[in-house]
């Protein structure tokens, strides 16, 4: 303790305190920190933008003009080809954000600590051959000359025991961080694909019970003529059936789609003597509702086979 104390008086009547030494050591750590989490939340916005593009994107080239030009125009089978390309870039590019933001919480948090108990990170900086005290009788230019040197010397002599437990600290946080985020978002993503098939099943039956009817009585039939409940209740929508109208309105938020949005199918009957059904598919004006069904106008439509 005397020596240590002895270290530390030298260190000190030098203009060195060991206490600056490990706030500016956290300081400088504290602004890497925030770089990478500034980084890291910039990228994010440029993601989200991305995934919103990809999505509007395919939905375009989902739909009979976006088909018939990636079939006959080079530019637009071009652009079909990198929409997908950047969509299966999506899901590396959102991990490789979650380590960022993990290294920089980490980051920040050793920060915090060395500058709220800046002795005891001195020591562990000590500890780890990341610094050294100065020897009584040596200067402070002997000490400046061979710091860089020695640092990167001894950095490599440092035994894995010492190393173990912070990295492995790091590592299972890193770990835990990243299996906590990917759950979350295949939950999130399971329900949403759950509420999807739901609602496209609900209006496949009523455009095909619909279809039925028409067929042997040339006339619109009603949720009852339907055998269909007129008023349904789920935990996800509220679907309701009228002689010319199914929708579907939806409960919750389907990630960035909101509550209340509205999905139809309408149903006329056209013509006097030769009278036909016609059935109308409506999708929320909103795009982040229309992605989540990009095939809700193709319900209950028989697949037209194009030639070789």
């Amino acid at each position: 303790m005397a020596q240590e104390n002895e270290k530390s008086a030298l260190t000190e009547s030098l203009g060195l305190a060991p206490v600056r030494i490990a706030r500016l050591i956290a300081s400088l750590i504290a602004l890497m920190g925030m770089f990478l989490l500034l980084i890291q939340r910039v990228l994010s916005a440029v993601m989200v933008m991305a995934a919103d593009g990809v999505k509007m994107g395919l939905a375009r080239y989902n739909n009979f003009t976006g088909r018939f030009a990636a079939q006959n125009f080079a530019e637009d089978r071009q652009l079909l080809k990198l929409l997908k390309e950047v969509q299966n870039l999506l899901p590396t590019a959102s991990t490789a954000l979650s380590i960022l933001m993990v290294t920089s919480i980490l980051l920040l948090v050793v920060a915090l600590a060395g500058l709220a108990f800046p002795r005891q990170f001195t020591h562990i900086l000590v500890a780890l051959k990341l610094l050294r005290w100065v020897q009584p009788g040596e200067t402070m230019e002997t000490s400046d000359a061979r710091s860089l040197r020695d640092a990167l010397t001894k950095f490599g002599n440092i035994p894995l025991k010492k190393l173990s437990i912070p990295v492995g600290v790091v590592a299972g946080v890193v770990i835990l961080c990243l299996v906590v985020s990917n759950c979350h978002d295949k939950i999130q993503e399971g329900s949403t694909a759950d509420a999807v098939d739901e609602l496209q099943q609900q209006a496949l039956s009523y455009i095909t019970a619909q279809r039925d009817y028409f067929a042997k009585n040339k006339t619109l039939g009603n949720a009852k003529a339907l055998q269909l409940s007129d008023s349904l209740s789920t935990d996800v929508f509220t679907y309701k059936v009228t002689p010319s109208r199914f929708t579907a309105v939806s409960n919750v938020a389907l990630g960035k789609c909101p509550a209340g949005s509205r999905w139809s199918v309408s149903a006329t009957v056209k013509g006097v003597f030769n009278k036909e059904l016609s059935l109308y598919r409506g999708v929320p004006k909103d795009s982040s509702c229309a992605v989540l069904t990009p095939d809700y106008k193709q319900l209950g439509r028989t697949p037209q086979k194009t030639a070789p």
